[in-house]
């Protein structure tokens, strides 16, 4: 089913251990706030994605499979609140003024103690400093969860623009590691950017 597959695609983790607590659902930063999608929402995401595919596709596994049907769609929604209650990922839309601008999601998929952040911005709001913004938004609230350590982000090497935004935050570029390329774009070439709770008071965030 299309919608396990987008699922699986390089963005959601495996299922956490029991009694972990659900990670927040909301955040805000000066420009946008961040929440959890909830399905009745499904069309807004649709529309956005569909808007932004082809901006998408060269750099998100998950951008293959798309378009979702408004049902697919629905299911993948309530797929991603499972996970949240349950003490996984949290995914969430990006909102500016009331209007969807984009995903993004913190993401249990690197092991106890982390967590990754991903995101993507809609074609009509690319290179507003957005992705910057939120993720500055998300370290913060990550590093306020008890028992996070660290912080990653992941960019293909090819990937430019993403890598741009750890790099601005003051992340370090930790390995660099291979993989089979997933998109059309991406050079399998996997670049691990990595934060701590001490070096993030002291890096160029908003």
């Amino acid at each position: 089913m299309a919608v396990n597959a987008v699922r699986n695609a390089g963005e959601m983790s495996d299922a956490p251990p029991p009694g972990i607590k659900p990670l927040p659902g909301r955040v805000t930063s000066p420009r946008l706030t961040l929440r959890r999608w909830h399905h009745d929402e499904a069309a807004t995401l649709s529309a956005g994605v569909a808007a932004s595919l082809e901006h998408l596709r060269p750099w998100m596994p998950w951008a293959r499979f798309e378009p979702l049907t408004l049902t697919e769609r629905v299911r993948l929604i309530e797929g991603w609140t499972r996970d949240w209650e349950e003490g996984g990922d949290v995914v969430f839309g990006i909102f500016l003024d009331g209007e969807m601008i984009g995903g993004a999601g913190l993401h249990r998929r690197s092991g106890p103690g982390t967590l990754d952040i991903g995101y993507w911005i809609h074609v009509d709001h690319v290179r507003h400093g957005y992705a910057t913004e939120l993720t500055a938004a998300l370290t913060t609230t990550a590093f306020g969860i008890d028992g996070i350590q660290v912080v990653h982000v992941q960019t293909d090497e090819a990937n430019e623009a993403s890598a741009s935004v750890p790099a601005k935050l003051g992340f370090r570029r930790s390995a660099t590691n291979k993989r089979v390329p997933e998109a059309p774009a991406e050079s399998g070439r996997l670049i691990d950017w990595t934060m701590t709770p001490d070096m993030w008071p002291h890096a160029l965030h908003l």
